[in-house]
């Protein structure tokens, strides 16, 4: 089943609004041939979903179906449950989290979200909650940066803030003596957490509406990519390698995502052959016109080897452009994507402290 259909199944559904497939359907053929759900390309005791189940766990999540939510997590968990106990014990568990995870206050630390605010909000935390257990040492991992980007084009207000520092601090002192790592974390104050809610720039606010249009795989993927080629919008990357390990490991079908973020005009097919080939190695270039009988000597200079192939392979060097999805920043985006960046790195900490502290997750 083609995303395309999946998304009219979505917009066409009925009272539920469910999208009127299972989940190994969902999955269309893209994963493990002994778990349908996993990725074909990573073991699967490593839990890395075949494709980005957001949008189907967004209709489950909007009517508290905890039977679907724990369907998800039996799905990706099958091969590497990490619990004891008995098949039954196991699923009693992950229904007895789900329930949890649907019903929690979300507004007590995150205020003034829409309902797709919270919704986006409680879905990223069904997806993280594959590989994190929600304890004060999520900190230091790339759940924060994940929860950054696909949480960008919501406005959300920290509430006590205060309490979630203190709390915070509390963890990293006592911790820090038992444990040399975290005795290099300074202590927080409340007015270094960056507001969850972008400034209202102009360049910035076009992007977010574009981000906001994408599924959570879709949308973290983008930010990935944006944060890359605005480090150099004159350097072409090729999309499918703009992607972090977090943006992977919670579900990404990168063929999907790749067409969604082309779609969206954000970032555009790139042309500049030049600025393309000065990402290769020399080693790169000489096999590369070894084998379109180009020629070149070993001991030649790396400009000179991207002069011959522009000037003897050109139509090959587009072509290839083309087929691995090499892409630039659209111009119209680059301020906006330099924007996006650096609120979604200011805003790191406030997400580090909320998944530690604030979700009602954690014991910390």
């Amino acid at each position: 089943m083609t995303s395309e259909a999946i998304d009219q199944l979505s917009a066409s559904a009925g009272r539920t609004g469910s999208i009127a497939v299972s989940l190994t359907q969902y999955a269309a053929g893209h994963g493990h041939p002994e778990f349908p759900c996993l990725s074909s390309n990573h073991p699967p005791s490593s839990r890395i979903p075949c494709v980005d189940f957001s949008p189907w766990l967004r209709e489950r999540v909007r009517w508290r179906d905890a039977d679907g939510v724990c369907e998800y997590w039996s799905q990706v968990l099958e091969a590497n449950p990490g619990v004891g106990g008995s098949r039954e014990y196991f699923r009693q568990s992950l229904h007895r989290l789900a329930t949890t995870m649907l019903h929690l206050p979300l507004d007590r630390h995150l205020a003034g979200g829409s309902a797709d605010a919270y919704l986006d909000l409680r879905v990223a935390l069904v997806e993280l909650s594959v590989h994190e257990p929600f304890t004060p040492h999520i900190m230091t991992g790339e759940a924060p940066d994940f929860m950054a980007a696909v949480m960008a084009p919501h406005a959300l207000s920290l509430r006590e803030t205060e309490t979630l520092v203190e709390r915070r601090n509390r963890f990293v002192e006592r911790t820090a003596g038992e444990i040399r790592f975290w005795s290099s974390w300074p202590r927080l104050t409340a007015d270094r957490l960056c507001p969850p809610a972008a400034a209202p720039a102009e360049p910035l606010r076009r992007v977010l509406a574009i981000l906001a249009a994408l599924p959570l795989g879709a949308r973290a993927h983008a930010v990935d990519a944006m944060r890359y080629l605005s480090g150099d919008p004159l350097i072409p990357r090729t999309i499918v390698s703009l992607s972090r390990e977090v943006t992977r490991r919670c579900g990404l079908d990168p063929s999907d995502s790749t067409r969604r973020i082309l779609a969206s005009g954000v970032v555009l097919p790139s042309r500049d052959v030049r600025g393309w080939l000065g990402g290769w190695t020399r080693r790169d270039l000489l096999r590369f016109l070894s084998r379109a009988g180009a020629g070149g000597g070993n001991s030649w200079s790396k400009e000179r080897l991207i002069d011959v192939a522009e000037r003897d392979c050109a139509g090959l060097l587009q072509q290839r452009m083309a087929d691995s999805g090499t892409v630039e920043l659209a111009p119209e985006h680059v301020e906006g994507a330099r924007q996006l960046w650096q609120f979604v790195r200011g805003v790191r900490e406030t997400w580090s402290v909320w998944l530690g502290f604030g979700t009602g997750l954690s014991g910390g």
